[in-house]
């Protein structure tokens, strides 16, 4: 007698990230979905398909947000398809939909992708499914603010438009992964991978020429690097981002293998109807070293996971509800805030009976980290410099990028690739430059000035992007932060530098370099056709803008509710140009 099973129809669930915020939900409700019968396929928005998106009645969205409002480097496309103007009026009738959108409140244009997404879809003619999610990331809430979003009745809407329905069992694809041992590494089976794992793929690996301290009295948390990598003749921009996927270390790998009994020497396949999450065959090690992210934010998932497998009658109840709705507040006071993630849970509960195929479907791959360009290709056309900030966690451990750089050598090759940055060149090349940065801040800074810098060695300052007066304002904490003093200096000796000014915060007068911004300055510096470039924390950013409102209300006498908007007004004309972390 032929099986059959009871199913939903697919749903399209697509995702738009930069830091993997959005990959890690899209992958979270796809699981959920499976639970409620549904049938989910996820896609990265690079792979959006107009002619599928159409045919498929239910399409979730999970969009993070870039710049000024704007699209992740991902979704690019599909928001220059979505927004554009041989869009027909009611084209999208028939498509059901529901956004979750991604974003941070300390920037201005909170979650600013995904309300054009929600916005322009409904006024395409797709219906909504259900109300439009919002996750904030300024407090770490984004999983909770998920979870809200989903528990206040999202899949009852899916299923009211969705019901089951039997079918033969074969009919219903499977998006579960199934290991299977190989035993020769060097035979190369041919795979369609997943966007994440044909990025991977597809970056460059650039020997490190240098890697250094930069500040004088280093300690953990308060430790900034330099690197150097041979460009290879790869075409790169001053300013630009460049992404570098990070590595675990030797000892954490050993440790959870030791942990959950996995030979690091094992080599497997990965057969599944879908996408491969990575490159296969591959060895345990390989994949723990280069994909498995098992220091990352514990997710609910794992929570629940974990309270199915381990032995402690108390610790399964305390996991199973934190990875509930009503555990919210506790998932977000006790587990993220406090950073804990999956290898530590583990290694605390003394769970051993997780197989490599649960860790593969539990543990998401590594994301690249984004640094900013420190140095210019015309004056370094051989070599990227980065400035890379340390991260401590919890006081106690770094986060992975800082532990991967810490452990790196010169001559070693790691793997990255480039992409655009919102410090782009000025349109007006007289224009004046403000540079505003602090601590890693004055990476695309220095990346500037090494660009003007070039030009007046060459003697072609008319050909110059940086034909007007170039000002820097660095903010640091004490003399012993103060990064590139003696190469800054010089640029300011030879005119490079019209002006430099180094605030320090915990040292001497304890200024900041938002006290150098006072409402005359500002005036005329914008006065003058002006451009300002900011790159140091969301609270930094924050203060300049602040200044700038200031500026609008006490010299031009704008109405105080007409300051915000004028500050949003030279952001869209690139005249106050951010860059911001954390």
């Amino acid at each position: 007698m032929q099986q059959t099973i009871d199913t939903r129809e697919i749903i399209n669930v697509y995702y738009g990230t930069t830091s993997g915020n959005s990959s890690r939900l899209a992958f979270q409700f796809a699981d959920e979905a499976t639970q409620h019968k549904f049938i989910p396929k996820v896609f990265n928005l690079k792979e959006f398909n107009p002619d599928v998106f159409i045919q498929t009645r239910l399409n979730i969205f999970f969009v993070s947000t870039y710049g000024v409002g704007g699209p992740t480097s991902d979704a690019i496309d599909f928001h220059n398809w979505l927004q554009s103007k041989d869009r027909k009026q009611n084209e999208l009738q028939g498509v059901h939909f529901t956004v979750f959108a991604l974003g941070n409140t300390k920037h201005e244009h909170f979650c600013g992708m995904g309300l054009k997404t929600d916005a322009r879809l409904e006024e395409l003619g797709a219906t909504r499914i259900f109300q439009l999610g919002k996750g904030n990331s300024c407090d770490e809430t984004t999983d909770n603010d998920y979870s809200v979003w989903v528990e206040s009745g999202l899949f009852a809407a899916l299923e009211a438009l969705s019901p089951l329905v039997t079918v033969p069992a074969n009919q219903v694809q499977s998006s579960i992964y199934k290991i299977k041992e190989f035993n020769n590494i060097d035979v190369v089976v041919g795979e369609t991978l997943s966007f994440q794992a044909q990025k991977y793929k597809d970056s460059h690996s650039l020997k490190i020429i240098e890697i250094k301290e930069l500040r004088k009295a280093p300690s953990p948390g308060n430790s900034t690097l330099y690197l150097s990598l041979e460009s290879q003749n790869i075409p790169y921009k001053a300013a630009q981002n460049i992404g570098i996927y990070p590595e675990n270390s030797e000892e954490y790998i050993q440790e959870i293998c030791t942990m959950l009994n996995l030979d690091p020497q094992y080599i497997f396949q990965i057969e599944t109807k879908g996408n491969h999450p990575f490159p296969t065959p591959i060895s345990v090690h390989n994949y723990l070293k280069k994909y498995c992210d098992f220091l990352g934010p514990i997710t609910k998932k794992q929570l629940y996971t974990l309270s199915q497998l381990v032995d402690d009658q108390k610790a399964k109840e305390e996991l199973k509800f934190v990875s509930s709705h009503k555990g919210r507040e506790e998932y977000d006071t006790n587990y993220l805030q406090t950073r804990q993630c999956f290898f530590h849970l583990v290694k605390k509960y003394n769970i051993r009976n997780i197989s490599l195929q649960q860790l593969i479907e539990l543990c998401p791959l590594i994301s690249p980290r984004y640094f900013t360009i420190a140095s210019s290709p015309l004056k370094n056309p051989n070599k990227i410099e980065i400035i890379a900030s340390e991260l401590l966690i919890n006081k106690e451990r770094l986060g992975l990028c800082s532990q991967f750089l810490r452990n790196v050598k010169a001559g070693q090759e790691i793997k990255c690739f480039l992409q655009d940055s919102a410090f782009l060149l000025p349109q007006n090349p007289q224009a004046p430059i403000l540079l505003l940065g602090i601590g890693a801040g004055l990476a695309p800074m220095r990346a500037f000035i090494q660009e003007k810098d070039e030009f007046i060695e060459q003697n072609k300052l008319d050909q110059s992007p940086f034909k007007g007066p170039m000002t820097l304002f660095f903010g640091c904490r004490t003399m012993n932060d103060y990064l590139f003093k003696e190469e800054l200096e010089e640029y300011e000796k030879n005119g490079t530098l019209n002006q430099l000014k180094v605030a320090f915060s915990r040292e001497g007068q304890q200024i900041r370099i938002t006290n150098y911004l006072d409402v005359e300055f500002l005036n005329q510096f914008l006065e003058s056709g002006g451009v300002i470039y900011v790159c140091g924390s969301t609270q930094m950013g924050r203060d300049v803008q602040i200044a700038i409102e200031n500026m609008f209300k006490q010299a031009r006498k704008v109405m105080p509710y007409l300051a915000y908007r004028k500050v949003n007004e030279l952001e869209e004309q690139k005249i106050f140009v951010k860059e911001l972390w954390g």
